[in-house]
């Protein structure tokens, strides 16, 4: 019995290295920002409230809040909608993390990677889909947000399978509180 338990133990410990290899091969597989603390700021430079015009879900609000000693940023995307979510980003081992909660209702994990785009502040999908059966269900892969001005551009990579299914854009403008606001 005992001999059993110790192999039980051996063997739990051996798949918890064997997970945290694959998932450290993952962070190795993307392009990961060096200065996590930087892009931190950058979301920390978008607080406040914000609207979406004119889109094919109509207008909605978007508002954006550091929390927890300003070490947490909360994202609440397409506010007033049937398909409000929820983005919570935060820096975990040097990692600048965005754990998503999609209208989907899937929980993609994403990681601010290098960016191609001069001025983007880029997530990408790190392999882990909460709440689905494999990676290849429809998802969303990675997150731009790109200062405009007074506006934000934000467009989502929509993934299915190994490729790009549809990609959605969003031009935020600040919106004006009003006394009914507060």
């Amino acid at each position: 019995m005992e001999l059993k338990i110790k192999y039980l133990v051996l063997s739990l410990l051996l798949s918890c290295l064997i997970a945290c290899n694959e998932e450290e091969q993952q962070h190795q597989k993307l392009d990961v920002i060096s200065d996590p603390n930087s892009a931190l700021n950058y979301l920390k430079n978008l607080q406040g409230k914000w609207k979406v015009q004119d889109t094919i879900d109509g207008s909605f609000g978007w508002e954006i809040e550091a929390t927890s000693r300003e070490n947490v940023i909360i994202e609440r995307l397409k506010l007033g909608t049937t398909t409000e979510m929820l983005t919570i980003y935060n820096i975990d081992n040097g990692i600048l993390y965005g754990n998503h909660f999609c209208q989907l209702q899937n929980q993609p994990i994403l990681i601010a990677v290098n960016s191609d785009v001069d001025g983007d502040l880029h997530f990408l999908c790190n392999g882990k889909v909460g709440n689905t059966k494999s990676h290849k269900e429809l998802h969303m892969h990675g997150v731009h947000f790109k200062k405009k001005n007074d506006k934000v551009l934000i467009w989502m990579d929509m993934f299915k399978g190994d490729s790009l299914a549809f990609e959605t854009r969003y031009e935020l403008s600040r919106r004006e509180i009003t006394n009914k606001d507060n």
